[in-house]
């Protein structure tokens, strides 16, 4: 991904990592008697997908909100609702097998947003980046907020955790500072959708609508708060928060300034379409965001808001309703894309030195251009034409 395709390329692996990736003929003067060869016919090697967001602690509801819904407000009455009711078993066996459905799906890497620490699962791979989620409009202190130890960052073999902001109509200005401080103290990502439904736009230009009465309602109403007139990305711009380490997900509803004031920041952009059609919110302009030269990813968001949890079906979806998004772009935003956005682009993304040795190979029957190559690549692995290599866990 960060080079053309290589015409009857190998990758030399050894262990979890990447030797070198180059044409078989260059490589194969190099190769000892002792390394195994495998042939994979007609078919493309390719890096891991990276799903730059998803919610696991939802996946216990897939299938039990009819998708579409009429509106955002619909969706989340629906999913209150049935969450109040949802014991802690069914939430962690669900996280377990939204985990699963990434792994199957050919992803490699994924982004999981979640405010339940306990429902973390802790599999080596696919590799997790956990966004921690801040949420309290009433609320000023993050270590409260987030009610666990956060003085330093937390890691373990296979995953990074970082924070992230619900919303602007969730999380109170002095947490989102806070949030992104941390992040930067720590040199890690941080995150926080944005623009996503017509009632945040409308909380942030007038302070009423479904939003102010979701959070008088829920007790969490802040008395003597001021709409600041502007947009989501104008807000987030005028707290500090955008930079080249901030993912902005979603990102639906967006002004031209909005766009240019994330390209002039370098803030990464995550795109999760089905989830918009699902929700009735409207559709990104992904095709503006490219222009402007923004850092784009994808994402499948929840089993709450999409059928399922596979990149290329999301990918498909895309291509469908953004014909004039080149395949070339898309499939490089659901790899690279996504690993720079989560900035593990020296681990996962495109197949080089250093970058994790589990891959795809994705069958290409029949003739295939360089023209055409990404498009292929898409379809075939919507339809499954494709297997890890090297996958080194026990999945």
């Amino acid at each position: 991904m960060d080079r053309p395709p290589i015409p009857n390329g190998a990758v030399l692996v050894s262990g979890d990592s990447i030797v070198e990736a180059a044409r078989y003929q260059d490589l194969k003067a190099f190769l000892s008697s002792g390394v195994q060869q495998v042939e994979h016919g007609a078919a493309a090697l390719a890096p891991a997908l990276v799903n730059a967001h998803t919610h696991l602690e939802l996946s216990f509801l897939q299938g039990r909100i009819p998708l579409p819904q009429r509106s955002f407000a619909d969706w989340l009455e629906n999913l209150f609702s049935l969450r109040v009711s949802a014991s802690r078993q069914e939430q962690l066996d669900g996280s377990r097998r939204g985990r699963w459905q990434v792994l199957k799906s050919g992803a490699g890497l994924y982004a999981d947003t979640s405010n339940e620490p306990g429902l973390d699962v802790s599999d080596e791979f696919p590799a997790r980046h956990i966004f921690r989620e801040i949420l309290g409009f009433d609320q000023y202190d993050l270590q409260a907020a987030v009610a666990s130890d956060i003085r330093a960052p937390q890691a373990a073999v296979g995953r990074t955790i970082s924070l992230a902001a619900h919303a602007c109509y969730s999380t109170s200005a002095s947490l989102i500072q806070q949030a992104k401080a941390w992040c930067r103290e720590h040199r890690l990502p941080f995150s926080i959708h944005v623009a996503e439904h017509g009632d945040e736009i409308e909380f942030l230009q007038t302070g009423s609508g479904y939003c102010r009465e979701l959070l008088q309602r829920l007790g969490r109403w802040t008395p003597g708060w001021r709409a600041p007139h502007t947009s989501p990305v104008q807000y987030l711009d005028s707290l500090g928060v955008l930079d080249r380490e901030t993912l902005l997900v979603h990102a639906v509803h967006m002004r031209q300034t909005d766009w240019e004031t994330v390209a002039g920041r370098g803030c990464a952009v995550c795109f999760c379409p089905r989830s918009n059609h699902n929700l009735n919110v409207g559709r990104a302009d992904i095709e503006k965001s490219l222009r402007y030269g923004i850092p784009a990813c994808l994402g499948t968001d929840s089993l709450a808001s999409n059928s399922d949890l596979d990149l290329f079906a999301e990918a498909v979806h895309l291509l469908n309703h953004h014909p004039k998004v080149s395949p070339d772009a898309v499939f490089f935003m659901m790899t690279h894309g996504g690993a720079r956005a989560l900035k593990q682009a020296q681990r996962f993304g495109s197949l080089a030195r250093g970058r994790h040795s589990t891959f795809l190979s994705i069958n290409l029957p029949g003739a295939t251009g360089l023209s055409r190559l990404s498009e292929k690549l898409i379809h075939q692995g919507h339809r499954g034409e494709w297997k890890w290599v090297n996958c080194l866990r026990n999945n």
